[in-house]
């Protein structure tokens, strides 16, 4: 199998736009734009992004991307919210890292099946079942490792698996539900190859849970990985196959779609390396991929490109929180930070539907509206036509709670209360 990173492409929209610059001056470009009757073709807007890229001006961006009037696209927020006092279920405690400097925290929170969720940080892991019961709690016994951003993966019976005890140890390691020590694989023994291996080939890339909690899905080798697996709890393990979209969306026989039909629906965040992922739609039929330049003026300029690649924006301060809309091949691309949080919505042939000052959150209970988190922490709920149904201010004794992570159907979320992280329910 090829390597992901030779496959994909999710760069190339904001490469070409370097490529294609000829001056800084954007504005006789944006006249050009603007000019009524003017068609839009690609050249003209990847030239125009180009220069005003240059020029540092990322509000022509921004209007390029949305098709014309961006202040007329605003979804305008809810004036008033609902408040919600909850009950605290469980206190993990304060996390490591530094969630109100720069909106991140060293911990992952994973929806594993129906009636199972998890938390795990470098050192600690938590098993909850769907009412927010302790099912088991987990201690990793590091040496100089850190866990490869995963940290590691419970199954519903409170088994579980880490890896980079030693760091760059290239070994999943499986613990039973009492933390004893049960095995050791090398990922080389996971996924075997005939081909010459670089280093980093073999490591333990992510792993999680399966739908049904039969087993693990895992990524072998660092950015995107180069092969997924499937391994049972006593270690027998199959490769996964799939198939990869090439520029012109084209089937190219390698790309692996099977982690996100094995685990829960919606739950499997974007994947690859961080300045080139990837995300399929709910029928896995469409593939979005983000690109951002590693250095250089394209830094914090993402490019978004899906539809057989047939469609691309760029968007000012995007992220990594993007994906498809509930069950359609519209998307929702992100573009938050902790004070100004915006996601942009464009339907599947690139008409920008809108954008709301908030970030996605979670999809909703009834599986087709989508929530989201905005600069006030008010959980603010779209439905499928993207209008505001209702906004929420969850407190604990009272006072405001930020949300990270919810489980609409549960009633149950994670939410950071000062520097505590804790599990409550609504």
């Amino acid at each position: 199998m090829r390597r992901f990173l030779a496959c994909l492409f999710a760069a190339a929209p904001a490469l070409s736009l370097f490529a294609q610059a000829e001056t800084d001056d954007y504005q006789p470009l944006l006249d050009e734009w603007r000019r009524p009757g003017e068609v839009h073709d690609i050249q003209l807007q990847d030239r125009l992004v180009s220069a005003a890229m240059r020029a540092e001006h990322p509000e022509v961006i921004e209007e390029v991307s949305a098709g014309g009037d961006v202040a007329g696209l605003e979804i305008k927020l809810p004036q008033h919210a609902k408040r919600v006092e909850m009950k605290t279920m469980y206190n993990l405690g304060v996390m490591p890292g530094v969630p109100y400097l720069d909106s991140s925290m060293d911990c992952v929170i994973r929806r594993m099946t129906k009636t199972r969720f998890e938390a795990w940080t470098p050192e600690r892991g938590w098993l909850f079942d769907d009412r927010g019961k302790l099912v088991n709690k987990a201690a990793v016994p590091r040496r100089d490792g850190r866990g490869r951003e995963w940290y590691g993966a419970f199954l519903p019976d409170g088994r579980w698996v880490t890896t980079d005890l030693w760091e760059f140890d290239q070994t999943l390691t499986f613990f039973s539900k009492n933390g004893k020590w049960l095995k050791e694989i090398k990922g080389a023994d996971l996924a075997p190859s005939s081909d010459e291996m670089e280093l980093g080939d073999n490591l333990i890339g992510w792993a999680r849970c399966d739908r049904d909690g039969t087993g693990w899905v895992v990524s072998v080798g660092c950015e995107g990985g180069r092969a997924a697996v499937f391994v049972k709890p006593h270690g027998k393990a199959h490769g996964l196959p799939g198939v990869i979209l090439n520029e012109i969306g084209e089937d190219t026989g390698e790309f692996c779609y099977a982690p996100w039909k094995l685990c829960y629906p919606r739950e499997l965040e974007p994947k690859g390396f961080y300045i080139e992922l990837h995300r399929p739609s709910d029928d896995c039929k469409s593939l979005i991929n983000f690109g951002e330049a590693g250095h250089g003026m394209g830094v914090g300029f993402a490019s978004y490109a899906w539809g057989g690649m047939k469609q691309r924006k760029v968007i000012p301060g995007g992220d990594h929180n993007f994906g498809f809309l509930p069950g359609s091949h519209d998307v929702f691309l992100g573009a938050a930070d902790a004070i100004d949080p915006k996601t942009w919505f464009f339907s599947s042939n690139g008409k920008c539907r809108g954008w709301i000052k908030a970030a996605y959150l979670t999809d909703a209970a009834d599986g087709t509206s989508t929530c989201y988190c905005d600069g006030d922490n008010c959980v603010v709920t779209l439905d499928r036509d993207l209008k505001p149904r209702s906004a929420t201010q969850f407190t604990l004794a009272g006072l405001a709670v930020k949300p990270v992570k919810l489980f609409a159907d549960l009633k149950l979320g994670f939410f950071l209360s000062g520097e505590r992280l804790v599990l409550a329910r609504w």
